[in-house]
């Protein structure tokens, strides 16, 4: 639809643009997720389609920026919290999912970027998703500004049963299942299976295991879930450029605010997305994973070293919009 349509000037076009884009980072998945955080656009008294309702605001920013999802794998809240300090992920936590997202406004353009958990940086012991024990997300972007180079503006981070109320508030997501799988959902502690299959529609219990699922898979096990988690995180984008109307993308961000915490200015995230909605055949949106080879090291832990040479190469192809997908092979999926 043009923006002449509603007599809106080519700069208010420009600068919903670059809104739409800026505050749509935020969404790109766990995110996990992660992605509805820019479609803050405001209650109404009823349902009107987007494209009919175009509402727009400034931005201070154009250029590509960074947002860093994070999914905690924190017990507390969930029926596997026992309080104990000795059991794993109950008085601390961990960054099991790290998905670096780049977003350029003036291209429509999203890059996700997986951060394999098991990653050491130089000189240090601890994996990169430690980094969260002390439940201080700005610690894991520190680490993958270190690990990465580009300077991370956001984060946004989500747990088990917020991850799994936001898909539900979307409606579910529709992906390929590489292989039968099943996992305690954290909610109830009760096993969930998902089977294998392609256009797979999961709810978000299904969602969250098919997330968790790693031991189910022979090689590579983190590796082939991480592949997993960015094909959720393009389902929610596909599932948040195609809503219909604004209600269901006002329900979707009220989900978002209360399932995450995150450093974005809640307060200037109404009347966003609007933009990439309208221009959705526009948007591109590429998928890689950093370095995750392997191996196990004297404590009995595997560990990824940082290859800092693939490190550079894979962002130099990400920080310049170039496709950075095949710059370090995906692991062969079941």
């Amino acid at each position: 639809m043009a923006a002449g349509a509603h007599g809106i000037s080519e700069d208010d076009k420009r600068r919903s643009t670059r809104m739409a884009a800026r505050a749509f980072a935020g969404v790109a998945v766990f995110a996990a997720a992660f992605i509805a955080v820019c479609l803050g656009i405001g209650a109404l008294a009823g349902p009107r389609q987007v494209a009919d309702t175009v509402q727009l605001s400034a931005v201070e920013q154009q250029d590509p920026f960074y947002v860093l999802l994070i999914g905690s794998d924190s017990r507390k809240g969930t029926a596997l919290y026992t309080g104990k300090a000795s059991d794993h992920a109950q008085v601390n936590q961990h960054s099991d999912v790290i998905t670096l997202v780049r977003v350029d406004p003036a291209s429509y353009q999203i890059t996700l970027v997986t951060v394999p958990r098991d990653t050491v940086l130089p000189g240090e012991s601890s994996k990169i998703n430690d980094t969260l024990v002390n439940g201080d997300p700005m610690e894991t972007v520190k680490a993958v500004q270190r690990l990465t180079g580009v300077e991370i503006d956001y984060y946004m981070m989500t747990t088990f049963t917020g991850f799994e109320n936001f898909i539900d508030t979307l409606g579910g997501v529709t992906v390929d299942v590489p292989a039968t799988v099943k996992v305690p959902d954290p909610s109830t502690a009760e096993d969930v299976t998902v089977q294998k299959g392609q256009n797979q529609h999961l709810d978000g219990s299904e969602t969250l295991v098919f997330a968790r699922a790693r031991k189910e898979y022979a090689d590579n096990q983190d590796a082939v879930r991480q592949a997993n988690v960015r094909q959720i995180e393009v389902a929610i984008f596909r599932n948040v450029l195609n809503m219909p109307n604004e209600s269901d993308i006002d329900q979707a961000l009220v989900s978002l605010k209360r399932s995450t915490s995150t450093n974005l200015d809640m307060s200037k995230v109404g009347y966003l997305a609007v933009d990439f909605a309208l221009h959705k055949d526009d948007v591109t949106l590429y998928s890689c994973t950093g370095p995750y080879t392997g191996d196990v090291n004297s404590s009995g832990l595997w560990v990824v070293d940082q290859n800092s040479q693939a490190w550079e190469d894979l962002m130099a192809a990400v920080d310049s919009g170039s496709d950075p997908s095949g710059i370090v092979e995906g692991p062969a999926m079941p």
